[in-house]
Parts: C-alpha cells; sequence; structure tokens
C-alpha cells in the first residue's frame, strides 16, 4: 500500500494537464459528484476492465481539486502484498492520510501510533474511524478528498466485507465531521462485490461507469494529420480495431503516428492492418493482455463457479455467429462484462474489438479455463466420478419473488444463469485418467402433489435458459412424488454407478414427513452412504434456514443394507455455493 504525491504518479498515468488526456462523461459526472453540498457524497466507486484510464481520470481529477479547498490523497493498494491483515490496513490507511496532511507528520505518526496501541480492544475499522474523525478536526473547513486506487486487493484480502461496512456506517452516521470527508474508489471488479447492499442507507453513495473513447477526440487528431491529409479517417480506422477500448487505442494511435505516412486515403485500411498484425498485437500488448488474464485467473480460488460460467458464456459468444454476438439476458453475471473481453452495443453483447477476437480465442479459452480449475484449493476425490446426475427444480409460486441480493430479479430469472455453471462444472470435470462425473443430466420440476414426468437431458450447458423457458412457476411445494419417482427408476438402472440428486428450493417442502420417510427407505437400499448424495440447495432471502437444518439433522442416522450410519442429506443455501463441485466432493470426504 503506498501514497502518491503529485511529483510521484501511479506509473502508467497520465501527468495533469497532459494534453492527449481525453475526457469522457466520468470525467464530468466525477468532478459533479465531488462538488455536491447538502450533504456531500461520501464515496464513490469506478469500476472497470483492466487499463480503462482509472489511474488517469484519478490523477486528472486530483489536479483539478487544488483550487478547490480540498486536500487530496492518493492510496494505491498493492497487488504483490499477498495477504495483509485488517489491523495493518487500517493503520497503514491512516499513515498515508496523516502524511498528506501535515508535511512534517511525526508528531501526528506519534499521536496516531499510541491511539492505536492504546485501544487494543476496539476493532480495526472502528479505530480507523474515530481517528479520521480526529485528523478531520484539524484540516478547518476543508475537504478531505481519499482516492484508493487496485481497489479490488479487499477482495483478495478478503477486507471488503470490512471496508463495505465502513462505508455504510460512515453514510448514515449523523457526525458532522464525516460531511468532510468523500472516498473515491478505483479498481477492476464486480461491483456487486463491494457496493453496499440495496438494503442499506447508500444515498449518499455512488457507482459511476467509465466508458470506452468516444468517437469525437479532438485532443488525439493534431498528431494525426502528420500521417494523412485526412486524421479524421486515420482515427476512425484506430477505432475499428480497438472499438475505443482506452489503452488499446492509445497505443495504436501512437504507433500510428511513429510509424505511418500515407499518400494516398486508400492506403490508410491496408496500411494500418498491416501494421497491426507486424507490430501491434505482440509483444506490445503482452503486459495489457495478462491484466485481462488476471481478471479471470487471480482472486477467490473458491469462486468457480461464477469464472467458469464466464468462460462458458465468452466461448459461447466467439461460437456463437459470425458478427460474434448475443443476447444480454443471459449474461447475468458481471464477470466478462468487468473483464472488457465483451461489451454490451444496445442489447447485445459483442467480443470487444476485433484485436481482442483475435488474441483471446478458444484456444485461449480453454488453456485458461484449465489454469481457473487447477486454482482451486483442494484435491477432487475420486469418488465423485461416474455418477448419474439429476436436478430437481422449484416450479412453486414463490419463485416468482424478487431478491434484493440479485438486482431484483425474479428467482426464476436468476436462477438460470447460476444454474448454467453448476452445468458446466458437473458436465467437464475430468480425472487425471480420463474419468467424468457424467455425460449427461436429467432435470426436471417438482410443485403439485404429483409425479412429474416431463423431463429433459442435459448435455449442453445452453441448454438450462431454454428448461427454464419451457417451464413456469405453478403452485405448491411437493417434492415427494418426483423424487420418488426418479429414485425408482435409477436403482435398478444404475449399473454400480453413484447418483447425486440436486434440489434447488426456495421454500420449506410441503411434504416433509413423507419426504424423511422415503429417505430412510433409500438408505437400506444401499451398500454405503456415498452411492448417493440429496443435495438440498436454498434459494432467496426468505428460505427457511432452521426447517431444512432440522430435517438434515432428522436424516442423518438411519441405516444402510449393512446396519451401518447412513447420512445422504445435506442442506446448503446457493449464496454460500461457489464451487458445486467443491460441494459435491465435500460429502464424498
Amino acid at each position: 500500500m503506498t501514497g502518491q504525491s503529485r511529483e510521484s504518479m501511479k506509473r502508467g498515468a497520465l501527468l495533469p494537464n497532459d494534453p492527449t488526456y481525453v475526457y469522457r462523461e466520468a470525467d464530468r459526472q466525477l468532478v459533479t459528484f465531488l462538488q455536491a453540498k447538502n450533504p456531500p457524497n461520501l464515496a464513490c466507486y469506478i469500476l472497470a476492465s483492466p487499463q480503462m484510464g482509472k489511474s488517469s481520470l484519478m490523477v486528472n481529477t486530483a489536479s483539478r481539486l487544488l483550487k478547490k479547498n480540498c486536500i487530496y490523497v492518493l492510496i494505491e493498494l498493492k497487488p504483490s502484498v499477498a495477504t495483509l491483515s485488517e489491523n495493518i490496513f487500517y493503520l497503514n490507511l491512516l499513515k498515508i492520510i496523516c502524511k498528506r496532511i501535515k508535511d512534517n507528520s511525526n508528531e501526528l505518526q506519534q499521536k496516531l501510533w499510541s491511539f492505536w496501541q492504546g485501544n487494543l480492544n476496539i476493532a480495526p475499522s472502528e479505530k480507523f474511524k474515530i481517528f479520521l474523525q480526529k485528523l478531520v478536526t484539524t484540516i478547518g473547513n476543508k475537504r478531505l478528498i481519499i482516492f484508493i486506487d487496485e481497489i479490488q486487493q479487499l477482495i483478495y484480502w478478503q477486507l471488503q466485507e470490512s471496508f463495505t461496512h465502513l462505508i455504510n456506517t460512515l453514510a448514515i452516521s449523523p457526525e458532522p465531521h464525516y460531511q468532510q470527508l468523500t472516498f473515491v474508489l478505483l479498481g477492476t471488479t464486480n461491483p456487486g462485490y463491494l457496493l453496499p447492499e440495496a438494503s442499506q442507507d447508500i444515498s449518499r453513495v455512488s457507482l459511476i461507469q467509465l466508458g470506452n473513447f468516444p468517437e469525437n477526440c479532438p485532443q488525439l487528431l493534431p498528431r494525426l494529420k502528420k500521417v494523412s491529409k485526412y486524421p479524421t479517417a486515420v482515427w476512425q480506422e484506430i477505432l475499428l480495431w480497438t472499438g475505443g477500448q482506452p489503452f488499446l487505442t492509445k497505443s495504436l494511435w501512437d504507433l500510428v503516428t511513429k510509424r505511418l505516412r500515407l499518400e494516398h486515403d486508400s492506403e490508410l485500411k491496408t496500411q494500418i492492418e498491416q501494421l497491426v498484425k507486424s507490430e501491434f498485437l505482440q509483444p506490445s500488448l503482452q503486459y495489457h493482455c495478462q491484466s485481462l488474464e488476471n481478471s479471470f485467473i487471480r482472486g477467490d480460488p473458491h469462486k468457480i463457479d461464477s469464472k467458469i460460467f464466464a468462460f462458458n458464456l465468452y466461448e459461447k459468444i466467439l461460437r456463437n455467429s459470425t458478427d460474434g454476438s448475443i443476447s444480454d439476458r443471459i449474461l447475468g453475471q458481471k464477470n466478462l462484462l468487468i473483464s472488457g473481453l465483451v461489451a454490451k452495443y444496445g442489447n447485445i453483447i459483442k467480443v470487444s474489438n476485433p484485436i481482442y477476437q483475435q488474441i483471446f480465442n478458444t484456444k485461449w479459452v480453454e488453456k485458461t479455463k484449465k489454469i481457473v480449475i487447477q486454482s482451486r484449493c483442494y484435491m477432487v476425490s475420486p469418488k465423485i466420478f461416474n455418477r448419474d446426475v439429476f436436478l430437481l427444480i422449484d416450479q412453486s409460486r414463490s419463485m416468482v419473488r424478487k431478491d434484493p441480493a440479485t438486482g431484483g430479479k425474479i428467482r426464476w430469472k436468476f436462477l438460470p444463469e447460476v444454474i448454467q455453471g453448476h452445468v458446466y462444472q458437473i458436465l467437464n470435470e475430468t480425472s487425471s485418467d480420463g474419468q467424468k462425473i457424467c455425460d449427461e443430466i436429467v432435470a426436471t420440476c417438482f410443485s403439485p402433489n404429483r409425479v412429474n414426468n416431463k423431463i429433459s437431458h442435459i448435455t449442453d450447458p445452453s441448454q438450462v435458459e431454454d428448461f427454464f423457458s419451457e417451464n413456469q412457476p405453478a403452485t405448491s411445494t411437493y417434492l415427494v412424488p418426483t423424487l420418488e419417482n426418479l429414485l425408482s427408476q435409477w436403482f435398478p438402472d444404475r449399473n454400480q454407478r453413484g447418483g447425486f440428486f440436486i434440489i434447488y428450493t426456495d421454500g420449506q417442502i410441503d411434504d416433509r414427513d413423507d419426504f424423511v420417510k422415503l429417505i430412510k427407505s433409500t438408505c437400506k437400499k444401499l451398500n454405503s452412504q456415498d452411492e448417493l448424495k440429496i443435495v438440498l440447495i436454498g434459494i432467496g432471502s426468505d428460505i427457511d434456514t432452521n426447517f431444512y437444518e432440522n430435517l438434515d439433522d432428522n436424516t442423518r442416522f438411519f441405516k444402510d443394507a449393512k446396519g451401518v450410519d447412513c447420512d445422504i442429506v445435506v442442506f446448503d443455501l446457493l449464496n454460500q455455493v461457489d464451487d458445486v463441485i467443491k460441494l459435491l466432493n465435500r460429502e464424498l470426504d
């Protein structure tokens, strides 16, 4: 973690007043945000894909604050630091802020150290808040604006919940000195991982979208006049290759101004294409491409599902059609958009630009996908392979309810996105000797008190969306008729294969006692509890966890055919299932 001065700006960021700095809508929005009064805004998140110009935006905006009766602090969270405790994080933040408030900060630093060591019984985030208030009282009527870059590091350090809670408490605090505080938080991550929950009072917290370069960039045209008599045509051709992605656009623009001198307009397309293929793609883009790749590879190794789902969607976008487009309604997760590999054009998702389409191709997808899977922090048990897998989806009317944690989507629209990730993992999990869990998954719904004979055989994650389109929420929550029917079909045909029955439900099942009886009779048919696992996954904010935990307890001590304890039922919450393979694997350990 480092603090930056005007003389020592972050590597790669344009210096203040650089004539080639391109102003975008985000510049205007950020200045407007910082000028707000009665009350002033507290925190602004600027989250975008790698090398979109976030640091240059930070530096340029900070330089404009010098005349605004403000003290600004620039802080960069270093990715080279693998772990950082909550205590050290908040202490170091305050050290940097103290140095910026007073040039000769030795006395202030000593007060900080004495306060910190003298209050070891207080949580670090609370100590940060208390001492920050003390600091604000020393700056008169000035505003203290704290820029924190690479904010995604909080996720890797597992400090995002602590910091988000801090922002929440500051936002609703009546303390007047906190009105002089503003945080500008920049990074590359899914906004949902850092933004306060919708249930919180976040009226003083905003999210600013940082877009690509606009078509009209007068700052960059003067140097293109040396390339051609038609600088606007050259600029448009550059944009065709880069899609306006800031780093790509600025880099190609710089290369064109140094390498090309065109006598005739007819040479334009050919010359720029040759320049891109001969000098631009490699190795000049190596660092940039690694940054994008890291957005998939780095991070929490437990969040495999969402990463694999993103890869699966990206591959579908690449293969889908000649223009590589796909409707954005199935792109529920933000992983792809935040990576920058794809962009939204209206309601269509496409690969962001032709350069990415050449570099991040299907071979790259397969290679990087393997790296992500190998990054898991556990070993898969050989008992997980050679299974029959069944998905049972709750079709009760409560599945049309909305949950704040899913962005207000109804459950029936949100669940397909999650299950696509689960299906992909199950179908593609492979052992070192080539064994798979299964090649096909049987999916069906349950709701009324009768057997549902309508089943789907899923061999590709893309079929999940069709399954949900063909089935709609109905009435009650009777699980046993459909589950018993599938079990009766599985037992005689299993041919020594194990089974996974994964059940997604958002409420109490209406046939609880019959379910317990079914589990008891099923256990008696098994030679071992590892032969079959029935996994109940709870959905929604109002799921009754006590009901299912009691159900789990009541089915834990049945006996198998040999009279040995047989525990085949497990319950978990969907928002805690980051990796479905890990969940299944855990039940076989």
